[in-house]
């Protein structure tokens, strides 16, 4: 394993250098006053929408190896040796199953004490590294300007694939679990609402802050190629970070929550992702039926594509058994939460395009994009070759198999990594998620026998850009997990070694029993069931399709 991912190195640091050395040749181009010249740098024609770059500031523009005295190519080379070494010290971690990964003050209780107001608030203060993305598409453009270069509108790309990866792996992971008592005190802090809530109003407020800026510096003439590039992708990648924000609050127990969520799909054009991720993801989880869930040695570059318009058929499909569960057509424009939602986000671009013009339209378009593609890029690495047994051949009215085994710690990749935790509201404790979908972010729970990646999602998006280096990482360890499975159930520890309970669908529309549950699994509370008639029907499964998930676990023996 060791030799490919060696090689694979060496491939990336080549490909790597070919890049960089045509970056900063497009840099000393962009900073050419040739009209011709800085014609070329065109990214994709798209100055033909910019207009000409021929009025582009005339100040000197300085480049990444004035201000740091570094040419890109050795900071690149230095950058992709340090991460990849440190991923192949970080897989030999994974690949022990008796000790967590390491991490700086990985076992610390500091965050989870319970206390005071101010115990509440330092608890809870980390999650504001949630907006340190949105805040490097702000510096980039600032940086921008102070320096003449338009390429450093790039910064959030470089910090969020490039910096937050390498802490990363040098912080490490957090591997403490709170105590019921500290348990219990985390549940009710609120300061854990206001962050997720505080991010949909900051990215709210920058869709429209950078589509008034690209619309002024469109009109001004001022707009290079690059930086339309560079500030439309950075908001995306920025919104992409975000989407641990939306899926959080996607799965509380309040429509106030809710709505801050739809807020934000609505401004990305991603109406149909929470439908789908609420009543399709986290049932077919782990299932060739999941659009999410992907193959082993399946291609991210393949995988996305399929997931985007699978995902949107089954969203679909989800929604009009949704209404026809309630006596209505699934083309009542006012009842269908996916298709009114929709209304709403085109009536938002045409007055985006109506005040602020086409290059701002185009932008926002670029950010929608990427919202939808970064988020099916976590989908890509959560369940990577993960695999639930089927039961019975029986079918829904689809014609997708429907009888599984109730999703387990070990259907899920797990990480405790620190720093893209605190980013991304926990979702990376995703086994926990996934058994207990009602379980609020704070006091989700790692455990070292689930599935572990050797680094936080940021680190892993860059390894699946790369298939033949992703899969020398991640093949290993898929098969590691699936024998580590069958051997927890030989020897019956599953059941020792994981905390009891199931609720895999929980939602404002039916907080428990929608699917697999066992009694005293919401999370809501102090522990206690908000809505324990776990027998009656949900939002879109309806009453016969909820199973006892001990019965199956058992079968699946």
């Amino acid at each position: 394993m060791t030799q490919h991912i060696i090689s694979a190195l060496a491939v990336a640091s080549g490909l790597g250098a070919f890049q960089v050395y045509r970056f900063d040749k497009a840099v000393k181009l962009s900073n050419s006053t040739d009209t011709d010249v800085t014609a070329n740098t065109s990214l994709w024609g798209v100055d033909t929408i910019l207009g000409s770059a021929e009025n582009v500031t005339d100040k000197t523009a300085y480049s990444f190896q004035d201000l740091t005295g570094v040419t890109p190519q050795l900071a690149f080379a230095v950058w992709t040796f340090a991460f990849l070494s440190l991923i192949v010290w970080r897989v030999w971690e994974a690949l022990d199953s008796k000790r967590n990964n390491s991490g700086l003050a990985a076992f610390s209780s500091v965050f989870y004490h319970a206390g005071g107001g101010l115990t509440d608030f330092i608890n809870a203060l980390p999650y504001v590294f949630n907006l340190i993305p949105t805040a490097t598409v702000f510096l980039g453009i600032y940086l921008a300007q102070a320096t003449g270069n338009d390429w450093f509108t790039f910064m959030t790309f470089v910090a969020g694939f490039g910096l937050v990866p390498l802490l990363d792996l040098v912080v490490g992971e957090d591997s403490y679990n709170p105590t019921p008592t500290e348990e219990a005190k985390l549940r009710n802090n609120w300061w854990f609402r206001f962050w997720t809530c505080s991010y949909v109003w900051v990215y709210a407020g920058s869709v429209l802050a950078v589509a008034r800026y690209i619309g002024q510096q469109s009109q001004a003439g001022t707009l290079s190629a690059v930086a339309f590039w560079g500030i439309a992708s950075s908001l995306g990648i920025s919104s992409g970070f975000g989407i641990g924000c939306i899926h959080e609050l996607i799965h509380r127990p309040s429509f106030i929550e809710l709505i801050h969520a739809r807020v934000v799909l609505v401004l990305s054009n991603y109406n149909h992702f929470w439908v789908e991720h609420l009543w399709g993801h986290h049932k077919r989880v782990a299932t060739d039926e999941d659009p999410a869930s992907s193959f082993l040695n399946e291609s991210f570059w393949t995988y996305i594509w399929k997931c985007l318009y699978l995902s949107l058929v089954s969203a679909l499909r989800l929604e009009a058994k949704f209404l026809k569960n309630r006596g209505k057509a699934w083309y009542n424009i006012f009842e269908n939460r996916i298709l009114s939602a929709y209304l709403v986000s085109f009536a938002i671009d045409a007055l985006i395009y109506k005040y602020f013009g086409l290059t701002a339209l185009l932008a926002h378009i670029v950010q929608s994009f990427l919202t939808a593609f970064l988020t099916d890029n976590a989908n890509y690495i959560e369940h990577y070759g993960l695999r639930r047994q089927r039961l019975s051949e029986a079918k829904d009215e689809w014609g997708w198999y429907s009888d599984y085994e109730a999703p387990g710690w070990m259907h899920s990749w797990n990480t405790g990594d620190r720093i893209s935790n605190w980013m991304l509201f926990k979702i990376e404790r995703h086994p926990d998620h996934h058994v207990n979908a009602g379980r609020p972010y704070q006091i989700l729970r790692t455990y070292k026998e689930s599935p572990t990646y050797p680094t936080g999602y940021a680190g892993m998006f860059v390894l699946s850009w790369i298939p033949p280096l992703f899969f020398a990482v991640m093949n290993p360890l898929v098969h590691k997990a699936r024998q580590d499975l069958i051997d927890l159930r030989k020897s019956g520890k599953y059941e020792e070694v994981f905390p009891k309970g199931a609720n895999n669908i929980s939602s404002v529309y039916r907080k428990t029993g929608e699917d697999y549950y066992e009694p005293g699994s919401a999370e809501y509370g102090d522990g206690q069931d908000v809505d324990g008639k776990a027998n009656e029907g949900g939002a879109v499964w309806a009453a016969g399709e909820a199973k006892d998930s001990a019965r199956l676990v058992k079968k699946a023996q």
